[in-house]
């Protein structure tokens, strides 16, 4: 239950989401009066009336009006009424301007032109809560506050400056690099629509690649069936190199099929991102223009006042200092010289 923050007069929720408020009218009311009743109704920037689709569960406790918004298009902005009745009968009328994003995919495939980030949402949980064992903002976000934090933190740690060059001309983000560990061959038996098996997968020296070592590696189809999809893989096993993926291929492979599989990133790269979501999400001024403008906003409306996003303007945020640390065994030094 969010309570509503009456200075702003704004909030923003994704088309998917339900947001539950909780509007207080106390400031608007005289001594000794309640809450009878409250209508609260929505419009959109056509001004067509949507309430009966996006406005559900309305209940009254004096002095709040409890309702939840949900639904919504994507890049549309509404106006909600909120209209409160008084004990003496006078009537209170606010205006709520709601913005609504459309959802984002995280796509942690390594060496994909599409990539966007090097953890999924899981990985980040793990790391932020257990590993790192931080009390922080990053639970309070929605599914989709995660995924936009993590892309955007992504987006910053590719800015430093690499050694070696990246694995693939075509790909997205600055890793994997050419020097990264791959294993290609040909798909064999036991086959199903998101696995199979191949003796490079596996290893006879005890512990070298344990069950799912693979995990969270990535499997390209180069050849054959089905050519040219790239899937996440969820295990690996340790006895015949049986690989099996988050989501299934667009066919079965066969013998015919020929793969490139990456090694799953260094921890130390994926932690990087993490820390670099952490100050992100824990930064000062987590409110401010700049977050609504990350989160995909064009625009902010605020009172009266509207504020319009440069989409060409990059943010200025810099390298966390634990995420370059992290990191510094993959950048370039920098050495200054000076003369005799």
């Amino acid at each position: 239950m969010a309570k509503f923050n009456h200075e702003t007069s704004y909030f923003y929720k994704f088309s998917d989401e339900k947001f539950d408020i909780e509007f207080d009218f106390t400031d608007s009311f005289a001594t000794g009066e309640t809450l009878s009743s409250c209508d609260v109704t929505a419009v959109n920037s056509l001004g067509e009336d949507v309430s009966s689709a996006m406005i559900t569960n309305k209940t009254v406790s004096s002095p709040d009006c409890y309702f939840t918004v949900q639904d919504g298009t994507a890049g549309e902005t509404y106006q909600i009424k909120v209209q409160g009745t008084s004990s003496t009968g006078k009537v209170y009328t606010s205006y709520i301007t709601c913005e609504v994003f459309d959802s984002v995919t995280l796509n942690a495939n390594l060496g994909d032109s599409t990539a966007n980030s090097y953890v999924t949402v899981a990985e980040a949980n793990e790391y932020i809560r257990n590993v790192r064992g931080h009390s922080s903002l990053w639970d309070t976000l929605s599914m989709e506050g995660k995924k936009r934090v993590l892309i955007e933190a992504a987006r910053i740690i590719d800015s430093l400056n690499f050694i070696d060059k990246k694995y693939y001309d075509s790909q997205a983000l600055e890793f994997p690099r050419n020097t990264h560990t791959t294993v290609t061959g040909n798909a064999a038996t036991p086959f199903s629509k998101n696995s199979f098996a191949n003796s490079g997968l596996y290893s006879t020296t005890y512990n070298e690649k344990p069950d799912n070592y693979y995990k969270y590696g990535t499997c390209h189809i180069t050849a054959g069936t089905p050519l040219g999809d790239i899937r996440l893989i969820q295990s690996s096993d340790s006895s015949n190199g049986k690989i099996t993926m988050f989501t299934d291929f667009t066919a079965t492979p066969n013998a015919n099929t020929k793969f490139i599989v990456f090694e799953p990133l260094y921890k130390s790269i994926k932690n990087a991102q993490c820390e670099q979501a952490i100050q992100l999400v824990e930064s000062k001024g987590g409110g401010t223009l700049y977050n609504y403008k990350m989160l995909g906003a064009e625009s902010v409306r605020i009172g009266d006042v509207r504020v319009d996003f440069d989409s060409s303007e990059s943010s200025n945020a810099v390298v966390a200092p634990k995420s370059r640390e992290l990191l510094s065994g993959w950048t370039r030094k920098r050495v200054k010289y000076l003369r005799a």
